[in-house]
C-alpha cells in the first residue's frame, strides 16, 4: 500500500478471527484445480495465513510464500503455522506494490480480496507479472458489490452500504472492482484469461450474526470518528444504520450473499 492508503476493514480480533476462517477449498476453489506438488506459490494478502497454510498442504513439496502488509496478521499466520506444524510455508510483511521477491520465482500468484482496497491495482498487477515465471498463473478474487444479496432489503442498509462505499472510497478501495479484472489483466500483458464468479453466503443464524457483527465494527467503531468528521451522517443517522443491520440479523428470513469476481491468467 502506499502512504496514502489504509486497509478499510481494520485489523480487529473480530475481524482477524473471521479471516482465520477462511478455507482455500471454499475461498480458493476456482484456482485449486491448477494446483499441483512442487510449485512454488505466492499468497498476496494472505492475513492470518490459514488459506496459505492450505495452499502449502496441496503443493508440497513445493515452497509457499504469505505477505502481508500487516504486522498483525503476520505475527497470527505464524502461530497458525505452529499449530498446523506445516513447514514449506514462510511469512513476511511487505507491501504488495514493491515485492520482496525476485523476478519470475513464482509458479502461481495468489491474492484474495486485496486488490479492491487499493488506489493503483495495476501497478500491484505489474509487480504480480515480474514475480512470475514465463507461463506462470495469477489468481485473483476480488468482491463486487453489484451482485450482492442482502435480504430481505430496507432502505436503511442502502444507507448503510451508502455509508460502507464513501468509507472504502476515501481510504482508496473500490467495493465494486472486481468486474474491472479482464481488463486490467489485459492492459498488463497477461493471456488465457478465464473470469467466473461466485458467493461468500451468510445464511445461518452464526453466519448471519459474523456478518453484521464485521460490518457494524466497521462502522460504528473502526470508521465512526471518519464518518462523523466527514459529516457523512450525524450520530444518530449513523446509530440508525447500525441498528437496521441489528433487524436484518434477527429476521429468520434474512441471508447475505456477498458476490465475488475470479480471474486466472497465464504470463
Amino acid at each position: 500500500m502506499t502512504t496514502t492508503e489504509q486497509y478499510s476493514g481494520g485489523y480487529s480480533p473480530l475481524i482477524i478471527d473471521q479471516f482465520k476462517q477462511r478455507t482455500f477449498a471454499k475461498q480458493g476453489a476456482f484456482l485449486q484445480p491448477y494446483l499441483t506438488a512442487g510449485l512454488t506459490v505466492l499468497d498476496c494478502g494472505c492475513g492470518p495465513g490459514s488459506m496459505t497454510l492450505d495452499i502449502a498442504e496441496l503443493v508440497s513439496p513445493g515452497a509457499v510464500f504469505g505477505i502481508d502488509y500487516s504486522s498483525i496478521q503476520i505475527e497470527q499466520a505464524l502461530l497458525l503455522q505452529q499449530q498446523r506444524a506445516i513447514t514449506n510455508a514462510s511469512f513476511t510483511t511487505g507491501s504488495a506494490y514493491q515485492l520482496p521477491f525476485a523476478d519470475e520465482q513464482f509458479d502461481v500468484v495468489f491474492s484474495h480480496a486485496v486488490l479492491y482496497h487499493l488506489q493503483q491495482p495495476e501497478q500491484v498487477l505489474a509487480e504480480f507479472r515480474r514475480v512470475l515465471k514465463s507461463g506462470g498463473l495469477v489468481a485473483l478474487r476480488d468482491a463486487c458489490h453489484t451482485g450482492d444479496m442482502m435480504m430481505p432489503w430496507h432502505t436503511d442498509l442502502a444507507a448503510a452500504w451508502d455509508t460502507i462505499n464513501k468509507v472504502f472510497c476515501h481510504q482508496g478501495g473500490n467495493i465494486y472492482f472486481g468486474f474491472q479484472h479482464k481488463q486490467l489483466l489485459l492492459e498488463q500483458g497477461f493471456e488465457d484469461i478465464t473470469v467466473s464468479c461466485s458467493y461468500d453466503t451468510f445464511a445461518s443464524d452464526a453466519e448471519k450474526d459474523s456478518i453484521r457483527s464485521y460490518w457494524q465494527q466497521f462502522l460504528n467503531v473502526d470508521h465512526r470518528p471518519l464518518i462523523l468528521a466527514q459529516q457523512w451522517l450525524t450520530a444518530s443517522e449513523l446509530d440508525q444504520q447500525c441498528a437496521a443491520l441489528d433487524h436484518w440479523c434477527a429476521n429468520p428470513a434474512s441471508f447475505f450473499a456477498r458476490a465475488r469476481c475470479e480471474a486466472i491468467a497465464r504470463k
